[in-house]
């Protein structure tokens, strides 16, 4: 069996560095992605000390997604893309909130990952079965909102899943061999997080996997937590 390729974007901390752990761990070959200004963090070090194959990757750059999709090589087979950039959650109050902070987290957390898709969709198509994974989370569920707050962050996450969905009904309409899948890694403590969450990383993203791995075509446009729990939209 030929080695499956794994992408993750935003993969230098966190649960985007833990997800590549976990796909090389199962033997995957691994790509993760940093924004060019992030290369002097000392997460930088810690990507490489995996033994990714590392890619400058912007969400609010077209250009170096354009750029991040051409290095990695469009005749090049890629079984598993995770959009895994994230923005952290405040401020809490709507009424704190500024036009800005909302478009800015639209564009990282909604337009990037629609973006990455079209661009890698080249590299998805020649895979045997090609996953797009959108790390998602509960606070997107419409249905599953019951105390209001941090719309700044609810609303992309939200757009999200609205994306993925719209995605996922276009390629099965097409007949590509191609999941779109919603995934919820609960509330995990992270410097993104600003160290809030009860949910260890290591369970997480070990669930993640699980959830990401079983997944079939049939399962295409999905929301589920890392447990398996799907999550209405």
């Amino acid at each position: 069996m030929a080695t499956r390729n794994a992408l993750i974007i935003g993969s230098n901390r966190g649960l985007g560095l833990g997800l590549l752990k976990v796909f090389k761990e199962h033997g995957y070959n691994v790509f993760g992605t940093i924004r060019p200004q992030t290369r002097s963090d000392p997460s930088f070090k810690d990507l490489e000390a995996t033994g990714a194959t590392v890619i400058d990757l912007d969400y609010l750059d077209e250009d170096s997604i354009a750029a991040a999709a051409q290095c990695y090589g469009h005749d090049r087979p890629l079984d598993v893309l995770i959009n895994c950039g994230g923005i952290e959650m405040p401020p809490e109050s709507w009424l704190e909130t500024t036009a800005d902070e909302l478009v800015y987290k639209y564009r990282v957390m909604t337009v990037g990952p629609f973006l990455a898709s079209k661009y890698f969709l080249s590299s998805l198509r020649k895979s045997e079965f090609g996953k797009i994974v959108n790390i998602t989370s509960e606070w997107a569920s419409i249905a599953a909102n019951d105390c209001g707050t941090h719309i700044s962050y609810r609303v992309p996450k939200s757009a999200l899943n609205a994306l993925s969905i719209s995605v996922a009904i276009e390629l099965r309409a097409a007949e590509e061999n191609i999941a779109v899948l919603c995934v919820d890694p609960g509330d995990v403590p992270t410097k993104l997080s600003r160290w809030a969450g009860d949910i260890d990383l290591n369970d997480s993203v070990r669930g993640m996997y699980e959830q990401i791995d079983k997944a079939t075509i049939e399962d295409t446009g999905l929301f589920v937590n890392w447990r398996g729990h799907k999550w209405p939209y």
